[in-house]
């Protein structure tokens, strides 16, 4: 049984169910305000709880607006996605026969396989897989490519989910973020000559910046664009 209800200008979602006591929710993106309540709560009892807690819905939409806060995602059909920096609407298919996510450009649609009654965990796992698969597809062209720039190639090549979208050890292996597979193509190359270039300079430092304005003069604007 739900409502939407206008307290002191803050429109409320609200659900009443055999539950007994009241919740409140501010979720993202936009900030929306979901209450649950009892079925026989009086009316003037929810208007009184939402009037003693505006300030803090406020703040609350405030911060999640500012912030640009996303929903959980629940990898559930219509949720939007990312590859190669293109965005795509997410499909769940059941089909025995297709084992791998699948692409439709022209609609741009992303097909995901996934069994029957999966749980949120899972259709990740399967996603997370996809974006796996697909930059471990691309990592020998553009390592080839980046190391005829540098004029370095590293012992190893890993791909795994991490803070930071690469790093270099001094036994020559590099890791890879691989959330790269959501960003334009040209991010993935600038960290590839990063990590290449801590194979000659194993700092951040001026001689560091020097080979990186050398090997990618534009590498400070795709640093932007990969952290936006």
């Amino acid at each position: 049984m739900k409502e939407k209800l206008i307290i002191e200008d803050i429109c409320i979602l609200l659900e009443r169910k055999n539950i007994k006591n009241m919740y409140l929710r501010v979720v993202p993106p936009k900030g929306d305000v979901k209450v649950s309540a009892p079925f026989l709560i009086p009316d003037k009892e929810i208007t009184d709880f939402i009037k003693s807690r505006k300030n803090w819905i406020l703040k609350k939409q405030e911060l999640i607006l500012n912030n640009n806060i996303q929903a959980p995602l629940k990898f559930i059909n219509g949720e939007k996605h990312y590859l190669w920096g293109r965005e795509y609407t997410l499909q769940l298919i059941q089909n025995n026969k297709i084992k791998h996510g699948l692409i439709d450009e022209n609609k741009s649609l992303l097909y995901l396989p996934v069994p029957k009654r999966s749980t949120i965990s899972k259709r990740e796992e399967i996603l997370v897989d996809f974006y796996r698969k697909e930059l471990q597809n691309v990592i020998p062209q553009v390592l080839n490519k980046c190391s005829a720039i540098v004029g370095q190639k590293p012992s190893e090549v890993k791909v795994r989910k991490m803070k930071n979208w690469g790093n270099c050890r001094q036994n020559g292996k590099i890791t890879l973020n691989l959330n790269l597979a959501k960003k334009d193509p040209k991010c993935l190359e600038y960290v590839m000559i990063h990590e290449l270039c801590h194979l000659i300079e194993f700092n951040h430092g001026k001689k560091f910046k020097k080979l990186m304005d050398k090997f990618c003069p534009n590498w400070k604007k795709i640093k932007k664009e990969l952290n936006e």
